[in-house]
């Protein structure tokens, strides 16, 4: 909803060149209420029924820029993560970045733990988004969220602490990685299989591909 015609014509030059790439839009439904007096055509009665889903507890807060969305879908062209795996991943209606944001806020970020961490941080989507919200920051007060109340598997803030350690010691890392490089060249020669990533969960052991 906007508030004048004069915005309308904003989003109508925003919403296809940074969605489709086009300078128009193929169609557009323009409901301006019940026809005036004088009017030959036009609804009697205009009813609108607004369903919050959470939105209005996104105003005041750290959140609110969200609100900008105009979901007009640039932040996921942009995604290497959801180039990768597409919009299904994302488990509900908003995928991509957006969908990183605005899942945990509407079902609860206990119940969508993975999104906030679906980001490598190269901060594309905010660069190309039409209306300038910071998605990766925003992305980043959820896992920092996260943190705070105590989410994460004990498992996965043990191995980012090694990994914290590791990386503080240049050399002791390169020297691991390179004995690391080795030992899966031994392992996967041309007609040996990755027998380790047969142990994974989801890997089929003959092909060493994910199974569906």
């Amino acid at each position: 909803m906007v508030p004048t015609l004069e915005d309308l014509s904003t989003l109508m030059r925003l919403l296809p060149r940074h969605g489709t790439a086009q300078t128009i839009t193929n169609y557009v439904s323009l409901t301006t209420g019940p026809k005036q007096a004088g009017d030959t055509e036009g609804p009697e009665h205009f009813h609108i029924i607004l369903l919050d889903g959470g939105r209005t507890e996104l105003l005041g807060s750290d959140m609110q820029s969200m609100l900008r969305c105009i979901r007009c879908g640039a932040c996921m062209n942009h995604c290497p993560v959801y180039q990768s795996v597409g919009g299904h991943a994302y488990g509900w209606v908003y995928p991509g970045p957006m969908g990183s944001i605005l899942t945990p806020i509407y079902v609860g970020l206990e119940k969508a733990l993975d999104l906030p961490n679906a980001s490598t941080f190269c901060n594309q989507c905010s660069v190309v988004c039409p209306v300038k919200i910071p998605l990766a920051d925003l992305m980043r007060k959820l896992r920092e969220r996260q943190f705070d109340k105590n989410l994460k598997s004990r498992t996965e803030k043990t191995l980012l602490v090694l990994w914290s350690w590791l990386a503080q010691k240049p050399q002791f890392y390169a020297l691991l990685m390179s004995v690391s490089a080795c030992i899966l060249t031994w392992m996967g020669g041309q007609k040996r299989p990755h027998w380790l990533l047969a142990l994974c969960r989801g890997v089929d052991r003959g092909s060493g591909f994910i199974r569906p």
